[in-house]
């Protein structure tokens, strides 16, 4: 065979599985997307995962399927997503602790690694919050601090998981405070003994802390965002009280295996997008204190590299790792 012919064959096969590629991305989708999910069933994961998988079902035309994969901090289920083809028909729910946190308490032992994974539409997020008892004397974070400082290691900071522990401990550290961290098996547990009197006061996600606040039992005292929420605005953020860059937050995101063809990512965020927006998601969230995370899809991607860099630096300055 000539290496002229050789050449036009070498184009026509080149051009011909180009063509099919694309026919197959506009074809999208065809057959189930699976949807993998860290958390059990039940879980406000789930339930807002399900709420997801009903909305892009009917708007692709194609079933969503939801595969709840609990365990190991989520590893069991980012490690399932990341051994997908990066095709649009396997995505994960991922959160702060899957895709950014868990980076930095486990390097290298995950099996899996911010490269692994791309973001395509941002869900929620829930900022986590102080919370003291209702009755408390302090009326914001500056007299609350004012007065542990009077009595070193006297006043306690409860932590229902790894993510608020590193919230008792940075704190402690900017401000120069000594209290002691109390970790508990959940952030209700810990709310439940702020109420009571037994803690001065605890961290803990809106969705914990909503029945808590309802019930008046506690109340926050400070948020740890940029902007005050909108669920809550009279408490004041870190920031404005005085701590610039303390903001920690729980989110949700969906992401798909790297590589992922653009044409497929942006029609799955503008699906989610749509999804997020809608009366019934919005009440949802309204209802855990969560707020909506609209994204594109480079906003999606920026912002969760954003979050591995500061997981990484809370992780260093704090010391701290799950199960201490």
């Amino acid at each position: 065979m000539s290496s002229k012919r050789f050449c036009k064959l070498l184009i026509a096969f080149a051009t011909g599985s180009f063509v099919m590629a694309i026919h197959a991305q506009d074809a999208f989708p065809s057959r189930p997307i699976t949807m993998i999910v860290p958390f059990p069933v039940g879980s406000g994961t789930d339930i807002g995962a399900r709420m997801l998988a009903k909305d892009m079902g009917a708007a692709l035309e194609s079933p969503v399927v939801v595969d709840n994969k609990p365990g190991a901090n989520g590893a069991i289920a980012a490690q399932a997503a990341a051994r997908a083809k990066p095709d649009g028909y396997t995505l994960f729910i991922g959160n702060a602790t899957t895709n950014a946190a868990n980076y930095a308490f486990f390097p290298g032992k995950l099996g899996y690694t911010p490269a692994t994974f791309e973001a395509v539409g941002g869900l929620g997020i829930s900022p986590i919050s102080l919370y003291v008892a209702a009755q408390a004397p302090w009326r914001d974070l500056r007299e609350l601090m004012g007065e542990a400082r009077t009595q070193p290691g006297k006043f306690n900071c409860g932590s229902g998981n790894a993510t608020t522990q590193v919230a008792c401990v940075l704190l402690t550290k900017m401000a120069g405070v000594d209290i002691v961290n109390v970790p508990y098996k959940g952030n209700p547990q810990s709310l439940a003994d702020v109420a009571g009197g037994q803690l001065s006061f605890a961290f803990s996600d809106s969705t914990a802390a909503t029945s808590f606040v309802e019930a008046r039992r506690v109340r926050a005292l400070a948020v740890a965002s940029r902007e005050r929420n909108p669920v809550m605005p009279d408490a004041a953020t870190f920031i404005e009280q005085g701590f610039p860059g303390y903001e920690i937050a729980g989110w949700s995101m969906v992401f798909a295996p790297a590589g992922l063809p653009v044409v497929i990512a942006e029609r799955l965020n503008a699906v989610i997008r749509k999804s997020v927006a809608s009366p019934a998601s919005m009440e949802v969230r309204a209802r855990s204190g969560g707020i909506a995370l609209q994204m594109s899809v480079a906003q999606s991607r920026a912002f969760v590299a954003d979050e591995v860099a500061r997981w990484a630096r809370f992780v260093e300055l704090t010391g701290v790792k799950p199960g201490q």
